[in-house]
């Protein structure tokens, strides 16, 4: 930090030449040189060119990763054809060590625009606020693209990569960006305008009036820049104007764009079956929909694919085949078909259909190969490598259903298949993989893949039983109680040295909040016991999916007093919000103690307990010690309830250990 205080000094002094320079530029001359004195990364090139390879080399010293001997990278590349929609392509980067350092090379393409880098060992990741990333250069100048992605960046996605979103950083290089290329702004207009509006309600509001204006002064009135109009009245709550818009937009352009998406959302909320067919073929014949031309063949696709999901829901058979059989794209007709299939897969539900209907899924995939690739894929090869991942996680649905048959063995070949291809290889599909063996009579094989699991941490119970019959069958030498516990005591070795790394010890915000039964629960009153505070909604997916590890765990620890479970509702922002988190409890058999995150008085969007928690995404659960100090953050749902026990028994046993040592001094 000396050093750095000392070179802003310096280049200061030497400013004199430079005083009739903007401002700004000056403050971004100071920022980069910040900047480069705290990299941990150089690139080869400060101005590569797109479609070279780019080279560099990352010393960790001083960061969360100085004393790992396995570092890992994963580069972030933005394209602009598709980072609207898919956002940046991740790929492995592969490390070399050279003495302290790593080294490491990035392809690039023609048309990458940016390439930011993932650094990370295990858990824990290097959070560099500024980020490690380059923009690539087009014959050596800097393209108004590369300037559009450094903004999304500082925007949008460094937070995941440990980056801290800077919005001011983001409005810069967009500014920039449309001095380059002018016809860009109208692209990246409404990502421009809430940016602002992020930045500055006043001064955001005002420019996005001013855009309003010229938007509705436009002649002839065109229905993108009517839609743009109604969108931006959305983003400041301006109701009169958003009726406006939406009323002349109806009226222009009864048949357009937006009178559409009115009418399939109307579709999709009518509960009524006969009644959602009704509007499914009125829907068809009002905007004159022909299979034959391209555009209206992509609504036919989207509204089967919807009709899909609606009947898969009615558990209907036939209505189902009847709108899968119309979806033309062959990967949407495929996900439709999984999807039918992996609940009836998982519930044994159904199964002759299920497996009829998964194996089409992958007859349509590997049929999809043969196809031109998407326009939202940058190459053939990007195109087969997604499909090749898709038919992975479509033939785990099938080796299930296989299983659910009672053919074990082409259960077995498809799980290979599955396990050869899936680029995210979870601990259920393995579970399942020892049981498909074990009832193929695959012994041997059984054994030694639940050995693993074991081994690693990620054996159920179900495993657990079913090595020990093994270990029986197998006619293995010594005591299995002993050999269990040698394999799981290696595993707890190994789960706790990760642990270990990712305590913290940090004061917790304290809160006092209501519960559903309208008492007051203050974090005060529970000093001198461990908290296991958990923040989640209704809406929120993996929360939910959470639960029945939650409510495992709490059976666990109910006869320990100094134990205790909080669930924080929070982010829920329906009018009728402690109603509906009521309705959805009662919908349950959980014995969560739920309070309810109060919200901030100057933004009623914002709730002020989780943002004291600096609470990026949710499920995000905290662990507090007797003191009143957070001890460990874990973010998202491990996968299973096994999964969600595991992960807090070790976590409330290092806090408990901590603890007692705490209380012997």
């Amino acid at each position: 930090m000396d050093l750095i205080k000392k070179t802003i000094n310096l280049v200061i002094l030497n400013l004199k030449p430079f005083y009739n320079m903007k401002p700004f530029k000056i403050i971004i001359m100071l920022l980069v040189i910040t900047t480069a004195l705290k990299a941990q990364v150089k690139f080869s090139d400060l101005k590569p060119e797109a479609g070279k390879e780019v080279s560099f080399s990352y010393d960790p010293k001083g960061t969360k990763l100085e004393k790992s001997e396995e570092i890992k990278c994963s580069a972030f590349s933005l394209f602009p054809q598709t980072y609207l929609t898919a956002g940046p392509e991740i790929k492995p980067i592969t490390l070399i060590k050279d003495g302290a350092v790593f080294k490491g090379v990035i392809p690039t393409t023609d048309s990458t625009t940016l390439v930011a880098l993932y650094l990370y060992s295990g858990e824990a990741k290097d959070e560099n606020p500024d980020g490690y990333y380059i923009k690539l250069n087009q014959k050596g100048q800097e393209r108004a693209e590369s300037l559009i992605s450094e903004a999304n960046l500082f925007n949008l996605y460094g937070r995941s990569l440990g980056m801290k979103p800077d919005l001011s950083k983001a409005k810069v290089a967009f500014d920039q960006a449309f001095i380059l290329k002018p016809a860009l702004k109208n692209k990246w207009l409404y990502n421009y305008l809430s940016l602002n509006y992020k930045i500055s309600k006043e001064s955001g509001t005002q420019l996005i009036k001013e855009n309003i204006d010229r938007l509705q002064n436009n002649k002839p009135a065109e229905e993108k820049d009517l839609s743009m109009v109604y969108e931006l009245y959305n983003l400041i709550a301006d109701k009169t104007g958003k009726d406006g818009a939406k009323a002349k937009l109806l009226q222009l352009y009864p048949k357009g764009s937006f009178a559409y998406s009115r009418d399939v959302t109307a579709m999709n909320s009518e509960k009524d079956i006969k009644l959602y067919e009704d509007k499914l073929n009125g829907i068809i014949n009002k905007y004159q929909l022909n299979a034959d031309k391209k555009t209206d063949a992509a609504k036919l696709s989207g509204l089967y694919t919807l009709a899909t999901y609606r009947y898969a829901k009615e558990k209907n058979n036939e209505k189902f085949d009847f709108y899968a059989s119309k979806i033309a794209d062959k990967i949407s007709r495929a996900s439709a078909y999984n999807a039918f299939a992996w609940p009836l897969a998982e519930n044994n539900e159904n199964t002759a259909f299920a497996a009829q209907i998964s194996k089409k899924s992958l007859d349509l995939v590997t049929a999809a190969k043969n196809d031109d690739f998407p326009a939202s894929y940058r190459s053939k090869d990007a195109y087969l490598k997604s499909l090749d991942n898709t038919y992975g996680m479509f033939a785990d649905t099938y080796a299930l259903l296989l299983y659910r048959l009672g053919n074990y063995k082409e259960a077995i070949t498809y799980e290979d298949k599955s396990f050869a291809l899936s680029s995210n290889i979870s601990p259920d599909m393995n579970v399942r993989y020892v049981t498909y063996l074990n009832k193929d009579g695959q012994f041997e094989k059984a054994y030694t893949v639940a050995e693993k699991l074991i081994k690693d941490g990620e054996a159920t119970d179900s495993v657990k039983a079913d090595f020990k019959v093994l270990y029986a069958k197998l006619g293995k030498q010594g005591d299995y109680t002993t050999y269990l516990a040698k394999l799981e005591e290696a595993s707890y070795l190994k789960e706790k040295e990760i642990w270990l790394k990712k305590m913290i010890d940090m004061p917790a915000p304290t809160f006092s909040l209501a519960n559903l039964q309208g008492e007051k629960v203050s974090l005060a009153d529970l000093r001198g016991k461990t908290v296991i505070v958990d923040y989640w909604a209704t809406w929120c997916g993996p929360c939910v999916a959470s639960f029945p590890g939650m409510q495992k765990a709490i059976d666990k620890y109910k006869d320990n007093p100094n134990i205790v479970f909080l669930f924080i509702n929070t982010w829920q922002r329906e009018d009728n919000r402690e109603q509906v988190v009521k309705e959805f409890m009662n919908g349950t058999k959980y014995t969560f103690n739920v309070l309810l995150d109060t919200k901030n008085k100057l933004d009623p969007t914002q709730f002020y307990v989780i943002s004291q928690y600096k609470v990026e995404g949710i499920p995000t659960k905290f662990i507090i010690d007797g003191k009143g100090n957070i001890r460990f953050k874990a973010v998202g749902f491990s996968g299973s309830a096994d999964g969600v026990v595991k992960e807090l028994d070790m976590m409330i046993g290092l806090v408990a250990n901590t603890n007692q040592v705490a209380k012997a001094k």
